[in-house]
């Protein structure tokens, strides 16, 4: 177990579960916590605390569950045309998985490559044919309840949502643990595979952005007040606790390597860039608060 890894994880899960407990969050705090089982734990560095670390998970938390709010509170009446974009984008992630290595996921098979230089990834073979199984009752469910017009709030449309929501969870986590593992294992296999891994990034961008718009059809057509500003208010926080983990950053590359112009305070910084871009009150602020979430993962995902 890589206990560096699994402290930011466990930061953004107490994050999920008492200051900011969204459905969002806690999907990524439970992504973060398998991650962090996976990798191989890095040598042991006394120099650096990565102190910095905990702190930007925690802005990550805040930061995805003001995205989550933000998107809840964002008005718009085609739920049931949502809700069918969902299911079809469902499918289209079900369908690449079976369409990838072969249709071998199947078969709880996957790797890279053909012959004597195949590379079997049986971890990233479960992940992914969970993924499917879950996302193929989501669409199923999904498209059931569209087809019944069943009234706003039904239990089929809630848990073929949350269906979809593991799906694209568990798909997003699959592509990152096969390629983790082929890059590591033989950087020949990752090349190889890097089509189907490229087929499968795009299914699950398109299932993610469907799920985004159907949070976002969920609303009741009325903005409260009250929910905007709690979603504002989120979202300072975080984009402070970014700026917070970025001045850490620059603070422990002083002290372990003699100078703050380090690759973890170039990743930090960018992503508290991004999250003073977020917090202007200017057009696009989903967009804007999305691309704060993406640059604290991608921070996060350099980290030890």
């Amino acid at each position: 177990m890589n206990l560096a890894a699994a402290a930011p994880a466990a930061v953004l899960a107490l994050v999920a579960a008492a200051v900011a407990p969204r459905t969002l969050t806690g999907l990524m705090a439970a992504s973060a916590a398998v991650i962090a089982a996976l990798r191989p734990a890095p040598e042991p560095s006394p120099e650096g605390l990565e102190v910095w670390t905990l702190v930007a998970a925690l802005a990550l938390g805040l930061a995805a569950s003001a995205f989550e709010a933000a998107a809840e509170a964002t008005a718009l009446s085609s739920r049931i045309r949502a809700g069918w974009t969902a299911a079809v984008a469902g499918l289209v992630w079900v369908a690449t998985l079976i369409a990838v290595d072969g249709g071998r996921i199947l078969r709880w098979r996957y790797g890279m490559g053909a012959g004597e230089r195949r590379l079997e990834l049986p971890g990233a073979a479960l992940v992914l044919g969970l993924a499917l199984l879950v996302t193929l009752a989501g669409s199923l469910v999904t498209a059931a309840h569209g087809l019944a017009r069943a009234p706003e709030g039904y239990r089929a449309g809630r848990i073929g949502q949350s269906l979809l929501v593991l799906g694209a969870g568990l798909g997003a986590l699959g592509v990152a643990v096969a390629a983790g593992q082929a890059f590591s294992r033989s950087p020949e296999g990752l090349a190889a595979g890097a089509r189907d891994l490229a087929a499968m990034l795009l299914a699950v961008g398109v299932l993610v952005w469907a799920l985004v718009r159907l949070i976002v059809a969920a609303g009741t057509g009325i903005v409260s007040a009250d929910a905007v500003l709690r979603s504002d208010r989120i979202l300072r926080l975080a984009a402070a606790a970014a700026m917070l983990a970025a001045a850490t950053a620059g603070a422990e590359g002083w002290r372990a390597d003699g100078t703050y112009a380090t690759a973890m305070m170039a990743g930090s910084a960018s992503a508290a860039l991004l999250g003073l871009v977020a917090v202007q009150p200017t057009r696009l602020g989903l967009a804007r608060t999305a691309l704060f979430v993406l640059g604290l993962l991608a921070a996060l995902s350099r980290a030890a």
